[in-house]
């Protein structure tokens, strides 16, 4: 391999991408630092009687201090059901569990002494439904229950950097504790301080998936935007602004890699796109198309099993960000096709399953469950949506109504064939909005796309002004699946033999041209 010239033409490409502008544009980092982070899941379900918590951490890796805007979001559509500003100080981590609650919700504890605005109580916040109870809508049709609170995502947008009086009121003394004082004030506003600037990034962040009576536990690092907004978005606590749509400017570069091409097939080719979205008249913004476009995925992929001998299952966990500011109860804009009704805004997938032999399959018709009335039953309805893996084996055939790992409720069931205990799967997103209309650019100027070559001998790099399109939905997530071993002989005696693993998805991008 040619080291040096791959670097030299990477090199090329970043510079040609400067010169189609100098504006900043929101990208997915892969260094998982950056000023917004999406936790793809949370989860206060319960499996086999016990309840599942997630524990969560957010790392300023800057020596600045930070106002963050957390927003935590039910899984059914998006509606937020806890919003809080957290302040960082430098080099700061702050910790958090969302577990069930009384109530049957959930809520957040946390014993860290970083600042919040409103204090998080020593026995924890409840979450609310007040967005999707009200009276007469779609949502409360749906579920107007707490108990829609038990799963989802979270959402942590860096709003601004803090300086002055702002900044040392949120800084960790000697003894690692932060005064508050400013920030427990009715009339705390570092903007008209003159104390907030625009984001600096470096932000990082983990969620985990925990079941302590069984055993069972999966980790994730957070999705991390860089670069998503050139300003400062200060907002006090209870406004549900900024959003995650809210990237300034509204552009994205997006890397399309590992296309098989050529003959014989290579995956030596990685093209970059850097894109300018507009605003849709009554739809979303420039801002919303930018960040879904990084999230844009044709196809994803991971791996099942189904293993009789350990009696394991698998849980894809599939949420999609954004989903609620493309669609509404009378709407749906593309790349959506569906509008949301009381058993969800359902697009179409289709799902090709390989065993460890390669032999493959594709699941249809009765094979997916449950079915949505009056849709297609090959389809996932919710904002952040299981897909409960299944095979005719006696210990996979458990409730149709949860998902077999994480207890999850906003699902989809799929049945692979009989004998398939483990191997691999793709989905990919067979509706018209994903697959035939896509994620426009906006044909602004400075909507480029910049190609790099990266076969041996290194291609030539090109710079074209063409409008692009991109197919599929915005999605992340990863797959949990556990192992049953029963009760083992340990050292001291008897010990349990369950344990889990957690997988993020590999995915398949299609851009046009």
């Amino acid at each position: 391999m040619n080291t040096f010239k791959r670097k030299a033409l990477f090199a090329a490409v970043v510079a040609s991408l400067g010169t189609v502008g100098t504006a900043e544009a929101v990208y997915l980092n892969p260094n998982r630092t950056g000023q917004a982070l999406v936790y793809p899941y949370y989860t206060v379900r319960s499996t086999n009687g016990n309840d599942w918590n997630t524990y969560l951490s957010v790392v300023n890796t800057t020596t600045r201090a930070k106002a963050v805007k957390v927003r935590i979001l039910e899984g059914k559509s998006s509606n937020e059901v806890l919003d809080f500003n957290l302040f960082l100080s430098p080099n700061d981590v702050w910790t958090a569990a969302i577990v069930p609650s009384s109530s049957g919700g959930s809520k957040i504890l946390t014993a860290d002494a970083s600042c919040t605005r409103p204090a998080i109580p020593a026995g924890g916040q409840e979450f609310a439904n007040f967005q999707y109870s009200r009276s007469g809508t779609i949502d409360a049709a749906i579920d107007s229950s707490l108990d829609r609170t038990r799963e989802g995502y979270i959402e942590m947008l860096e709003m601004a950097t803090l300086t002055g009086a702002s900044a040392a009121d949120v800084t960790h003394d000697s003894t690692g504790v932060p005064s508050c004082t400013l920030v427990h004030g009715v009339a705390f506003d570092p903007v008209a301080a003159g104390e907030a600037l625009p984001p600096t990034g470096g932000l990082m962040g983990t969620g985990t998936l925990i079941n302590v009576a069984s055993g069972l536990n999966g980790d994730y690092k957070a999705d991390a935007l860089e670069a998503w907004s050139v300003t400062e978005q200060y907002t006090d606590s209870g406004f549900t602004t900024p959003r995650l749509d809210a990237a300034n400017p509204p552009i994205s570069v997006v890397t399309r890699a590992g296309d098989l091409t050529g003959t014989p097939p290579s995956s030596a080719l990685i093209t970059a796109y850097r894109t300018e979205f507009a605003d849709t008249v009554g739809g979303p913004t420039g801002g919303a198309k930018a960040v879904a476009s990084v999230f844009m995925h044709s196809a994803v992929m991971n791996e099942y099993i189904l293993d009789n001998a350990t009696a394991s299952l698998t849980d894809w966990v599939l949420t999609q960000p954004l989903k609620n500011l493309f669609v509404t109860d009378t709407t749906a804009f593309a790349p959506y096709t569906n509008k949301l009704t009381t058993s969800g805004a359902c697009e179409t997938i289709g799902f090709t399953f390989f065993n460890r032999e390669e032999q493959s399959a594709a699941a249809g018709g009765t094979q997916f469950s449950p079915t949505p009335p009056g849709g297609q039953p090959n389809s996932l309805c919710w904002e952040s949506t299981i897909l409960s893996i299944r095979n005719d084996d006696a210990h996979t055939q458990v409730s149709t109504t949860t998902s077999s790992v994480l207890g999850s409720k906003d699902l989809t069931n799929v049945t692979v064939r009989s004998g398939f205990q483990n191997g691999w799967a793709q989905l990919t997103f067979t509706g018209v909005g994903a697959s035939a209309t896509g994620l426009a650019s906006s044909g602004l100027a400075g909507s480029n796309q910049v190609a790099m070559g990266m076969d041996l001998p290194p291609g030539t790099v090109t710079v074209t002004n063409n409008e692009v399109t991109f197919f599929g939905l915005p999605v992340t997530g990863f797959a949990m699946r556990t192992f049953t071993n029963g009760t083992l002989t340990c050292s001291t005696g008897s010990c349990q033999g369950n344990y889990g693993g957690l997988f993020e998805h590999s995915y398949r991008t299609t851009i046009t041209p």
